[in-house]
């Protein structure tokens, strides 16, 4: 594994297929309701805990915090990296604000170009890896047209600056079915999505993949701000 990667997630959301987690405790060895965070775990065992930094605490929220600590904080545990993933999950939108949140800033820090000491830290890219929901399916997020041949993805359950990423290749190309548009460009977002079974049975082409996206990143309008 060459790549260095920073895992942007909802730590505590609970809408995902159950991976049947046991903890040892006082009273003996019992089974916990599975988090995102439990996936991440998946992730380290699979690219080694010394390839990736972690995002969101649990329960961690940014009302409190100023956008210095918030920029230093995420310079600290980005800087090194060379591609985010992000975890979609069902349920790591909340009611709470965006601006308050850790994924749409981790995101967007990705995203910069910004001095860095006598560095400068570079664009990383992007990678969105669609986790299961409760019923242990897609279907939240991708929906399958089997007349088109085509899927269809659920950008509103994304946050804003994901959804600014999603389709947005400059020059798009399209053909007609059943009255639709679809995209036939072979990579149309900056924000490539992929199917966490899927990912996990090849995780190296995925993220070759999201960084070849990124050596590409003048045919895209890339959005790096959260508003």
């Amino acid at each position: 594994m060459g790549r260095k990667v920073f895992v942007s997630y909802k730590y505590s959301d609970t809408q995902v297929q159950d991976l049947g987690v046991y903890e040892d405790t006082i009273w003996g060895r019992i089974k916990v309701q599975t988090i995102v965070r439990h996936y991440v775990d998946k992730l380290q065992e699979k690219i080694g805990r010394d390839n990736i930094n972690l995002g969101e605490k649990d329960g961690e929220s940014l009302a409190d915090f100023s956008d210095v600590y918030i920029e230093t904080e995420l310079k600290r545990k980005i800087r090194q990296c060379s591609i985010t993933i992000i975890l979609l999950s069902k349920g790591m939108k909340t009611n709470i604000p965006e601006e308050e949140q850790w994924i749409p800033w981790e995101v967007s820090y990705s995203l910069r170009t910004v001095p860095s000491g006598s560095n400068t830290k570079q664009m990383n890219a992007i990678l969105g890896v669609v986790l299961p929901d409760e019923s242990g399916t897609y279907d939240w997020y991708y929906e399958t047209d089997s007349y088109c041949n085509c899927i269809t993805h659920h950008t509103s359950k994304l946050f804003k600056i994901l959804r600014d990423n999603t389709f947005n290749i400059l020059d798009k190309k399209f053909r007609e079915c059943n009255g639709k548009n679809i995209y036939i460009n072979e990579e149309p977002s900056f924000l490539k999505t992929i199917r966490w079974d899927k990912f996990m049975s090849a995780y190296n082409y995925y993220i070759e993949k999201a960084i070849e996206i990124k050596n590409n990143k003048d045919a895209y309008d890339v959005h790096i701000n959260m508003d």
